[in-house]
């Protein structure tokens, strides 16, 4: 089933958020874990939906790079509050090498910050972190997760999400329509989820002590 609400995503927000800091496309993709490539497709997107949300600026006294327009601002305005943890999970710290987080029984994820060894940590991923393969590739990503697509659930503006297992951890990824086609994902069809170590980010929690 398909919705024709227009949706801003997690990511989509971190991303104009971060380009509200960093008027630099490259080091906004980096400070929120995901290629360049995919954040030029979400601003894409955002464009398709919303209008102009940002405007590619050359030279000048900044330098150039790319701005939020008065419609990304106000977009990111409305937008402001705690974002959706579709991603969120606690588990134990262990120092490594390399540096991991503990969800479950063979469920680890490795990460690129530090903390106590054994400590409690939360983290999350977005779900447009994730690069999906039906094979095993030589990719730089550090976290290679088998799974297993429990859900397809496409939308209007030509996204689709993804739900998939992880052992017993449930994984939400984001990818096209036209990638679910091609990659021919249906429930029941195993699959390797791929993301980078900076992509897991730690999130604070009340009471969690500083590293």
């Amino acid at each position: 089933m398909t919705s024709d609400r227009p949706t801003l995503t997690a990511t989509d927000r971190r991303l104009l958020a971060a380009l509200d800091r960093t008027p630099n496309l490259v080091r906004a993709a980096r400070a929120i874990g995901v290629p360049r490539d995919r954040a030029v497709y979400r601003l894409e997107r955002l464009r398709r939906l919303f209008g102009p949300v940002t405007v590619t600026v050359r030279g000048g006294a900044a330098g150039g790079g790319t701005q939020l327009t008065a419609a990304g601002r106000r977009l990111l305005a409305r937008a402001l509050g705690p974002p959706p943890s579709a991603n969120r999970w606690t588990g134990r710290y262990r120092r490594g090498p390399p540096p991991t987080v503990e969800l479950a029984p063979g469920c680890a994820l490795v990460v690129g910050f530090r903390a106590a060894d054994g400590a409690r940590v939360t983290v999350d991923v977005a779900p447009e972190a994730f690069v999906i393969a039906r094979r095993p590739a030589e990719l730089s990503a550090r976290n290679a997760l088998p799974a297993t697509v429990e859900r397809v659930r496409p939308r209007a503006d030509g996204t689709a999400g993804l739900d998939v297992r992880w052992g017993p951890v449930r994984v939400r990824a984001e990818l096209t329509v036209p990638s679910i086609a091609r990659l021919g994902l249906a429930p029941g069809r195993r699959v390797i989820l791929y993301a980078k170590a900076v992509g897991v980010r730690r999130v604070a929690t009340p009471g969690s002590p500083r590293s």
